[in-house]
Parts: C-alpha cells; sequence; structure tokens
C-alpha cells in the first residue's frame, strides 16, 4: 500500500525556537513532534529550501536560478532595486516592503540605463520590485541570491570572479545615480526608503526534479513557479487538514509567523489547527512520516513509529 508522507514547511519558527526563553510559549503538539522526531541541522534559508524541494541537484552555489526559473530563453541577471543603510562601517541592505511603484520603476530604469550601455545590458522591469538586466553573455562572477543578502551586510556577498572590478564598479555608479534622482528626495519627502542601489542575482540553471511530489499546497509565488515548471499540481488556497491528504509525498508551505506580534497565540493556533490532527494522523498511521522543514534551523523527522517512543519526551 502507497504511503502518505507530509513534509511542512514552518518559515519564522527558527527565531522562536533558538531563543531558550520561548520554551514555555512552544505549545503541547508542537513540543511532542519536535522531542519525538529525529533532528537534522540544516541552516538554509526558505528560497533555499523551496528550489531544492523541487531542483534535479542540490543547489550549493551563493545564487538561486531564478531568471532560468521564470525565463529560461533569456540570457539575464535579476537587478532588483534596494535600500543600502549605512550603519557605521558597513552596508545594510534591504529589498522588502519598500512600496515602489510601477511609475517610479520605470522612471528610475530610464535613469540608470546608461550606466548599463557598455555592458550591452537593457534594463526592464518584470514588476515594479522585480527588474531584469539582459545581456550578450553573463559575466563569469559568483553572485549572492537577494533572499539571503537581504537584512545583512553586503560585505562577504559582493559577485566574486574575473570580473569583479568592473561589475562593482557599476554597482556603485549605479548608487551615485539614484542618490541624486529626485524621485528618491521625493519618495524620503513621503517617508519612504530611497531606492538607492540594485542587486544583481539569480544567474545559474534549474532543472526541475521530476514527480518530486504529488500535490504541494501555499500561498507563495515561488512556490507556484516551481511547482509549474516541475508539472506539479499546486492548491494556492491550502487546506492543511489531513484529510485532504491521499497516498503520496506531499509539501506544505505555511504562511510565515510573525515574531513580531503575539507569538505565543499565533503558535497555539496552529497547534489546535494543524499539529494536533497531524499528530493523530501519524500516530494512527494514517501518515506514515512528518517532516517538519524550520528554514534557518534544521528538520524534524517523525513517523508513526516514533510517536509511541515513550522514553522521549
Amino acid at each position: 500500500m502507497a504511503k502518505t508522507e507530509l513534509t511542512l514547511v514552518l518559515p519564522g519558527l527558527a527565531a522562536i525556537l533558538e531563543q531558550k526563553i520561548n520554551a514555555s510559549i512552544i505549545p503541547t503538539y508542537l513540543a511532542k513532534i519536535l522531542s519525538k522526531s529525529e533532528f537534522k541541522k540544516q541552516s538554509i534559508g526558505v528560497s533555499r529550501l523551496l528550489f531544492n524541494s523541487f531542483s534535479a541537484n542540490a543547489l550549493t552555489e551563493s545564487d538561486l536560478p531564478m531568471v532560468s526559473l521564470e525565463m529560461s530563453n533569456k540570457i539575464a541577471l535579476r537587478a532588483d532595486p534596494c535600500y543600502l543603510h549605512a550603519d557605521r562601517d558597513r552596508l545594510l541592505l534591504f529589498s522588502d516592503m519598500l512600496d515602489i511603484t510601477k511609475e517610479e520603476s520605470t522612471a528610475l530604469i530610464a535613469e540608470i540605463q546608461p550606466l548599463f550601455d557598455d555592458f550591452g545590458g537593457v534594463l526592464t522591469p518584470s514588476t515594479a520590485n522585480n527588474w531584469l538586466l539582459e545581456l550578450q553573455s553573463l559575466p563569469d562572477l559568483n553572485f549572492s541570491a537577494l533572499s539571503e543578502v537581504s537584512g545583512q551586510s553586503v560585505d562577504s556577498y559582493l559577485p566574486k570572479g574575473k570580473e569583479q572590478q568592473d561589475w562593482i564598479r557599476l554597482w556603485n555608479e549605479v548608487q551615485m545615480k539614484l542618490y541624486a534622482s529626485e524621485i528618491n528626495q521625493r519618495r524620503t519627502e513621503n517617508n519612504k526608503l530611497p531606492i538607492n542601489s540594485i542587486w544583481f542575482w539569480g544567474a545559474g540553471h534549474f532543472e526541475a526534479k521530476t514527480a518530486a511530489w504529488t500535490k504541494v499546497q501555499g500561498n507563495s509565488l515561488l512556490l507556484k513557479q516551481l511547482a509549474d515548471k516541475s508539472i506539479t499540481p499546486i492548491e494556492c488556497n491550502a487546506d492543511f487538514t489531513h484529510s485532504s491528504l491521499s497516498a503520496g509525498k506531499h509539501l506544505w508551505l505555511a504562511d510565515e509567523i510573525n515574531i513580531d506580534e503575539a507569538c505565543a497565540e499565533q503558535l497555539q493556533v496552529l497547534d489546535n489547527t494543524l499539529f494536533q490532527p497531524l499528530w493523530h494522523a501519524c500516530r494512527t498511521a494514517k501518515i506514515a512520516t512528518i517532516t517538519l522543514q524550520i528554514p534557518n534551523h534544521g528538520d524534524y523527522k517523525l513517523s508513526s513509529l516514533d510517536c509511541w517512543k515513550f522514553w522521549k519526551t
């Protein structure tokens, strides 16, 4: 008889689990699953975790092949708008919640496009927040994925390789041009962060693994792109109940836990609606294995047999 196996990705939980002070807010059934499971440390972010869940080969380079995933016929890099913040002797990069309008995106691209002419590059907006730099050939450089740089100091993530100096010079020139932009002056006046830099990333080839999952669920654009690429059925309006599981391998991506807003209450809701039913389903062998994948922390794998190991509390 075919088994039912579930992998549940839980973004945001790492920040709670890795602080001992939070031990008291871990609810009953989540605590049971964690204590009975086999744990494997794995410090990768949610984007890389999802890519590897669908990739034919583990992605170990510092970049993630976003362009290949989105448009496999393009010779291009992502050149996404971001905000650089000077913090003492380092530059911190932020790329989320910038609230860029379509008009701002188009105008800023027009201002910096001449800087790419010598590189044979054409910059266009895929969306207001995602820009594409089409090139005649890709530079001989190793880039770093934006999702893994955001919120960090950029020093150790800058492009590395034979053309490093040219591309870092280009990056600096873009910053100077954006700094002087009237659009950014208006954004600052309106209490918005300036778009004072871009980030090159997204190179490499993505080859999807066939038949990786029976079905996936989750409200994520990246998850949908990966599922479509691998021809995997996806339910975006997720029904996270064990009754929705058929035989086979299933991947669920939960919404990110907001650690700034009532963590204990969020976890208790998840315990009542998600962890408790899954625990009972695994304990009664309706689900053969449950793997909790916690980005930037590790994997907890629970089998039906593990549920009955009374010596593990």
